[in-house]
């Protein structure tokens, strides 16, 4: 659709009589943490709960910690399939990866120093809600993440305890965060978001500042004030600063201008050519060979820029080497014709035909 066919249509006050919630950044810098809740956080959580309302608590990782790690020489559980740390689900004994699927055992001992003394790092949902419970032993919860909701049925069952007010304590990662009317919700808390601020995606900023609305949108529905309380160590980033003393419209303009001066989208356009092999070389020499193709092509103009192969931000997965090649240029029409002029010389090459590759158009993921 054309741009002047586009209209932007602004909802200028919350639906019914809800308030727009009050916002808290706790700077986390020094302070003593129980389970990753700062006791500023734990105080408001028991002024909720004992005023009969409910708690949302939005932690974007589910399992027990993110990594296990051994006391004594440092070493972390990692797939071998992947580059990537295995996530550990101590409720069912398992050290599983987020990225393939693969699971085992938790080991009894270190495999590289014979150590007993492996430990969990970092906060996941499952330990949050092991955590809170100790915190709060009277008072129902109920968590919601991929692994709460993976039988059939769960996740309605669990929305409809909800909503009778059987829970008090909601904890979820982001499928908790959209679209659910939450009547008694009046405190929401995001626990960490120092992740989303120094991402290596430049995108990382703008999905955290949709999270934030989307999360903050569930305190306060019903004609009660709510609150949404952001844990982090940089209170004084401008992107916090912008989001919660400007709102989201001078977060975009800010983040647009920033695009801007860089030469990001949506100021410029990428296709991204991705390739993975089991070696690690026939990948990357596929990705050279079209490097090359693209630099002496006739179609070439001065404002493409072609640049790798460099190897992906997720370097292995599932066993698998991955490299990527990203094109650049100010028109998307230039590269969606650069492409389909060029693809069935691509197919063509017989590197093509040995390892495993496609084309993205617009990339969102690395």
């Amino acid at each position: 659709m054309h741009k002047k066919n586009n209209q932007q249509l602004t909802l200028t006050q919350r639906a019914g009589n809800a308030k727009p919630a009050t916002e808290h950044l706790i700077d986390l810098k020094g302070q003593p943490l129980t389970t990753g809740l700062s006791p500023t956080l734990i105080k408001a959580i028991k002024e909720h709960l004992n005023a009969g309302n409910q708690v949302m608590l939005f932690l974007n990782r589910r399992g027990f910690a993110p990594a296990l790690l051994c006391h004594e020489c440092g070493w972390i559980a990692e797939c071998p399939r992947c580059d990537h740390y295995y996530t550990l689900h101590q409720k069912h004994g398992m050290l599983r990866c987020h990225q393939c699927d693969s699971q085992r055992r938790i080991p009894s001992q270190c495999p590289q120093c014979g150590s007993t003394n492996l430990m969990p790092v970092g906060l996941g949902t499952e330990q949050l809600e092991q955590g809170i419970g100790e915190l709060f032993p009277n008072t129902p919860i109920t968590r919601i993440d991929k692994d709460t909701t993976s039988r059939k049925g769960a996740l309605e069952q669990q929305l409809e305890d909800i909503y009778q007010g059987g829970s008090r304590i909601l904890i979820g990662t982001q499928m908790l965060a959209k679209g659910h009317h939450f009547p008694d919700v009046t405190l929401v808390a995001l626990l960490d978001v120092d992740g989303a601020l120094f991402s290596s995606d430049f995108r990382a900023a703008e999905r955290f500042a949709q999270l934030y609305t989307q999360v903050s949108g569930r305190a306060g529905r019903a004609g009660k004030q709510g609150a949404v309380y952001l844990q982090t160590h940089q209170p004084d980033h401008p992107l916090l600063l912008t989001l919660l003393e400007k709102g989201y419209d001078a977060f975009t303009k800010e983040a647009l201008q920033e695009r801007q001066a860089t030469f990001l989208p949506p100021y410029s356009s990428h296709i991204m050519i991705r390739s993975e092999d089991h070696n690690n070389q026939k990948a990357p020499q596929f990705l050279r060979q079209l490097k090359q193709f693209f630099e002496q092509h006739p179609m070439r103009d001065s404002h493409l820029w072609v640049m790798g192969p460099i190897p992906a931000i997720q370097a292995k997965r599932g066993g698998n080497f991955r490299w990527q090649l990203l094109l650049q240029h100010p028109s998307r029409g230039y590269l969606q014709k650069l492409m389909s002029v060029t693809y069935p010389q691509i197919v063509a090459l017989p590197e093509s035909k040995k390892v495993k590759w496609n084309i993205d158009v617009d990339p969102t993921d690395c």
